[in-house]
């Protein structure tokens, strides 16, 4: 089907650099998730989903491989959702996977791709008009209905067509290489001068970028491994509506520990553990049946969301400190703005902007991209998988979180009023390994303020009335999970709260980070 035979017979640096780095992705990750990566490598760019159903079909191993590709330094980020991988990269482990797999396996990909992005079109999913297209080569019931569609689009849009035609000329020189015949046709209006054809059709030309990685000298690719994902076996309960405990149940997480350095008189280094959270589609809001409902937690809507890392407690004190001092980005952050102190309680009485800026100084210092959590992601990552109003059950008791205990919530009992905040990871976890996502301190997430959900997005992302969100000084956010202070109804994992960004910094407010998947990673 392919020629994938070395074409330089005397190894270059290039070609020693990059055998190096698939040496280290399966010396970090293992044989299998190297297996998933020559499959990966078939289409010129990927998507976690996409991913996934190359996994489902081709590569039997734990869901957690699909991160571990994706973070395993072999792509880069050029869009959301959307990963690509440099030619020579691609080419060494395509080599790979015809020399252990066979070349009958590629045809399979083929043929899979194929139907995979025929349904895609079906669906009109924008994201999947050109991925692996120029991966097909022979003519099929699938191809030439792509062909099709894709002659529909063209005609249909200038915009499309211009498109089309620079993503053409962009990969001609490595189609032809490989022997590839695109099914990306100039179609009815060939020329070689793009203005020129902007002109006549009339259409206003705009920028059309689409980066390509390299890897580079620089890179680092040392033996051994940066991280890993860890490994944790936890306890979750499950209550009934009195709050008694019914059901205990084993479950486990996988993670990897954020190191962000020594401390002056600590024994251990500091870290924040970053909890891998599998991708899934859930009911975000509340029914109108369920106690303490607010009109703004409503319609529910169906929700997909991409797989994501989120920190498994709220930000603490210690780790804010350490942060606050690496330099500044936008604004100023001070070293203890908490009112209750404790390296190991939450950090409090940071605003929206505070809680931004400690995730861009985070970013810059780890090289990877930290933001606050999306509704969606947080709400998502607080279920777990439960639809009840908790993620324990029914109903909460101070056994199970920390909130004004002086009032109750259906059959509960009430219980103890702390007053104050309590130390991260001291009451039960959720099914994610997640602590503390009821009660304790509010947590910001990244999205404007809306009073429902009509028209929310619904595949995960932060929802913003605008492109320009960090610079606006007078923006309503919003705030998820309830605190120490909260009457128990504000602890559900529908609740939404829309604090003033700029000015709400009490003591019972703070956040936890999230590092994407389904985001941009450097």
């Amino acid at each position: 089907m392919v020629n994938l035979s070395p074409s330089v017979t005397q190894p270059s640096n290039r070609e020693d650099l990059i055998t190096r780095r698939i040496r280290v992705v399966e010396q970090r990750y293992g044989t299998e998730t190297l297996l998933l990566a020559y499959h990966a490598a078939f289409p010129l760019t990927i998507t976690s989903e996409l991913l996934y159903c190359l996994r489902e079909k081709f590569v039997p191993c734990p869901w957690y491989a699909v991160a571990d590709v994706l973070l395993s330094g072999l792509y880069e980020t050029i869009g959301y959702d959307l990963y690509e991988m440099d030619g020579e990269t691609r080419d060494a482990l395509l080599r790979r996977l015809e020399k252990e797999c066979g070349k009958d396996r590629l045809s399979k990909l083929a043929d899979f791709m194929s139907q995979y992005i025929f349904n895609r079109f079906k669906q009109n999913d924008s994201d999947y008009r050109w991925t692996p297209l120029a991966y097909f080569i022979a003519d099929g019931e699938y191809v030439n209905a792509i062909k099709q569609k894709l002659r529909e689009l063209i005609a249909s849009s200038p915009e499309e067509h211009i498109k089309w035609q620079k993503l053409e000329e962009k990969y001609a020189d490595l189609l032809s290489q490989k022997g590839f015949k695109p099914i990306i046709l100039k179609g009815e209006q060939p020329t070689d001068d793009i203005e020129e054809l902007a002109k006549v059709m009339g259409v206003e030309l705009k920028p059309f970028e689409f980066n390509v990685a390299y890897i580079t000298s620089n890179t680092s690719l040392g033996d051994e491994p940066e991280e890993e994902l860890q490994h944790e076996e936890f306890e979750t309960v499950t209550v009934d509506t009195r709050g008694q405990i019914i059901n205990r149940k084993q479950n486990q997480a996988y993670y990897y520990i954020e190191y962000l350095g020594e401390e002056a008189g600590k024994s251990a280094p500091l870290g924040i553990d970053m909890v891998a959270i599998p991708g899934g589609t859930f009911k975000m809001g509340a029914p109108k049946s369920e106690p303490g409902y607010d009109e703004s937690e409503s319609p529910q809507h169906q929700v997909t969301v991409q797989p994501f890392f989120i920190s498994k407690y709220l930000v603490t004190q210690a780790q804010w400190r350490f942060v606050a001092q690496l330099p500044q980005v936008n604004s100023e952050l001070g070293p203890d703005p908490s009112k209750f102190k404790g390296d190991n309680l939450p950090v409090e009485t940071v605003s929206w902007y505070d809680a931004v800026e400690f995730c861009e100084r985070l970013s810059g210092y780890t090289g990877r991209t930290y933001s606050l959590p999306s509704e969606a992601e947080w709400e998502y990552a607080c279920r777990a998988g439960t639809t009840t109003p908790f993620y324990f059950g029914e109903t909460i008791t101070t056994k199970l979180a920390n909130y004004n205990g002086k009032q109750t919530y259906g059959n509960a009992p009430k219980g103890e009023y702390r007053a104050k905040t309590t130390p991260v990871g001291e009451f039960p976890p959720n099914a994610f390994g997640l602590y503390d996502m009821h009660g304790n301190v509010w947590e910001w997430c990244l999205d404007d303020w809306h009073n429902n959900y009509k028209g929310a997005p619904t595949d995960g992302r932060a929802w913003f009335d605008n492109n320009d969100n960090t610079s606006q000084k007078n923006k309503y956010t919003v705030m998820r999970g309830g605190s120490w202070f909260s009457n128990p109804e504000y602890c559900r994992s529908a609740f939404r709260y829309d604090p003033f960004a700029g000015r709400d910094s009490h003591d019972y407010v703070g956040f936890r980070v999230v590092c994407g998947v389904g985001r941009v990673l450097r």
